[in-house]
């Protein structure tokens, strides 16, 4: 074993080419820094059968599982699968949402079906709740940024002692928490990745768990404030009904939603009835109280953003994400912001019960902010660092603006500030909002693009469909994404076949009709910033017709 420590010394410090490769089962004896590997084996294609939804992995592939240990409270479990032939040279790391807790063997196939090296990581705990927190700040920073870090580093010192070269890029793609692992990768971190796909990014946690209890409070504080399905699916309607048109299309999504001045009072129940497509003074309260979002009661200054109404009706928007059954602590934001507040801030241990019906607006967000922000929050918008270690560097992020679960608004604010932050921000940061998307996928309006979800593919892997080729092109040959084509498929269903194209423009342009041909067919919408300002010239992509790009 001191052999190969010694070898694997004399490794890292060695050039980046012409390193002899190590066999699989001989990186079981590698000695990295505060690691641990647990097995190297190769495994051949279809005979591993990942736990969950995810089909076996059809590549045969070098599975090494390991534990970084560096606290005494860390035990940091990742895997990195690497192809036996076939290898493209790079590295892709998938990450992880929620809570964490398990290993995202989805995103290791994708990677390994596409020829990267990939892995994933628990992030330092088991289990899909924050219940390891209390009395465990150590295994709370391993959550918060250094468990993906760890997994990164050392991910990269196993590719080259198994290929015997680096990975000559080394890519990030994931949505939700994985979105602001990736932001906070960027932040802290900058040489870890030269790609990276940030999805709806949870990075401004703090404030954002602080939305979800303002919504629970707005849902339960009151009696009779709960909205039922039946009632956000007339909300919806309401708000298309409005809206739709706006974009010069109707076909239920509304292209921007800022742009809908809906009241939920214009479907109001009229005085001392109720029904199941009308709201009632409670409920008018709570919906306006949800699409405005959580204020500092004492300053009155905005804590976090809310959320639009016109998707509002979809199974996987406000009736699984805000509003939940009719019992309080039910809908998805509730299990997070009640964990968060309890088991993290609170540190209550499980199985104790944390009241969100007392939690104060000015106070409670103050000390969430002091004890948790460096550890959850991804909101620095300097992102010069990034630049300096990574000159070909370059991040995609996306977001869907019917997103329930985290605030399109937050990533359209965050993308702001880091242009006024960046004087050549669009030279590597780009922004894609997805309209009608719900949370990562799914919702009313095209929202399969390749952001890494097996069961929603894109049309084709090439750059036009696909933003990790997108993003590859861009980092490897200097071409900038301007439009990604989406894709809705029927019932979300890619077996069904395709219902309609749309797409994706780089923000703040967006999809406008051209006024003939099928407004299902993208190639019958061109992207055109709003306000008619005229756009950066991109000096690495020749200019598209169809494109109001200049």
């Amino acid at each position: 074993m001191k052999r190969l420590a010694i070898a694997f010394a004399a490794l890292v410090a060695a050039p980046a080419q012409g390193t002899a490769p190590m066999s699989c089962e001989s990186l079981a004896w590698l000695s990295l820094p505060d690691t641990t590997i647990l097995s190297a084996a190769v495994v051949p294609a279809g005979t591993f059968d990942p736990p969950g939804a995810t089909p076996p992995i059809e590549v045969t592939a070098c599975r090494v599982t390991a534990s970084a240990t560096p606290t005494s409270d860390s035990d940091i479990r990742f895997e990195l699968w690497m192809p036996v032939s076939g290898w493209n040279g790079k590295f892709l790391s998938a990450g992880e949402g929620g809570w964490a807790g398990t290993i995202n063997y989805g995103g290791i196939r994708g990677a390994l079906l596409r020829g990267y090296a990939g892995g994933s990581s628990d992030t330092g705990h088991v289990g899909g709740n924050a219940d390891f927190a209390p009395g465990h700040p150590e295994k709370v920073t391993d959550f918060g940024w250094r468990g993906k870090h760890l997994q990164a580093a050392r991910s990269k010192d196993l590719i080259r002692a198994f290929y015997g070269e680096r990975a000559k890029h080394s890519y990030f793609s994931s949505c939700s928490n994985g979105g602001r692992q990736a932001l906070m990768e960027i932040q802290r971190f900058p040489e870890d990745y030269d790609g990276l796909i940030v999805g709806a990014p949870a990075n401004n946690w703090t404030h954002h768990f602080a939305g979800f209890v303002w919504n629970e409070q707005a849902l339960w504080n009151t009696p009779g404030a709960w909205i039922s399905p039946s009632k956000a699916a007339a909300i919806q309607a309401a708000t298309l009904a409005q809206c739709d048109a706006l974009d010069g299309v109707v076909d239920g999504v509304a292209e921007d939603p800022r742009r809908c001045k809906f009241d939920p009072a214009s479907i109001a129940c009229p005085a001392g009835t109720d029904g199941p497509s009308c709201l009632t003074p409670p409920q008018v309260a709570a919906a306006r109280k949800i699409m405005q979002g959580p204020r500092n009661p004492r300053t009155g200054r905005q804590i976090y953003p809310g959320y639009f109404t016109s998707a509002a009706g979809d199974a996987a928007a406000w009736p699984a994400w805000i509003t939940g059954p009719e019992v309080p602590g039910g809908s998805i934001q509730a299990f997070f912001g009640n964990a968060f507040f309890g088991r993290v801030i609170n540190e209550i241990p499980a199985p104790g019960v944390w009241d969100f019906s007392t939690f104060n607006f000015d106070s409670d967000v103050a000390f969430a902010d002091a004890k948790a922000a460096r550890n959850f929050n991804a909101t620095e918008d300097n992102l010069r660092a990034f630049r300096r270690e990574n000159r070909r560097g370059r991040i995609i992020m996306w977001h869907g603006w019917e997103d329930p679960a985290i605030s399109a608004r937050d990533a359209v604010d965050y993308y702001g500030q880091v242009v006024r932050a960046n004087d050549d921000s669009e030279d590597f940061f780009r922004l894609f909002m997805v309209p009608g998307m719900v949370h990562c996928s799914g919702g009313p309006g095209p929202n399969a693009f390749g952001q890494g979800l097996a069961q929603q593919p894109p049309l084709s892997n090439a750059p036009e469909h696909d933003v990790l080729s997108a993003l590859e092109r861009w980092v490897e040959d200097g071409v900038a994404p301007k439009r990604i084509v989406a894709v809705k498929y029927v019932n979300n269903n890619p077996a069904l076949g395709v219902e309609r194209t749309r797409p994706l423009c780089a923000y703040p342009k967006v999809a406008v009709y051209k006024g003939r041909g099928s407004t299902n067919e993208e190639a019958n919408f061109t992207c055109r910033d709003p306000h008619g300002k005229k756009g950066h010239r991109d000096h690495d992509d020749d200019d598209d017709d169809d494109d109001d790009d200049d």
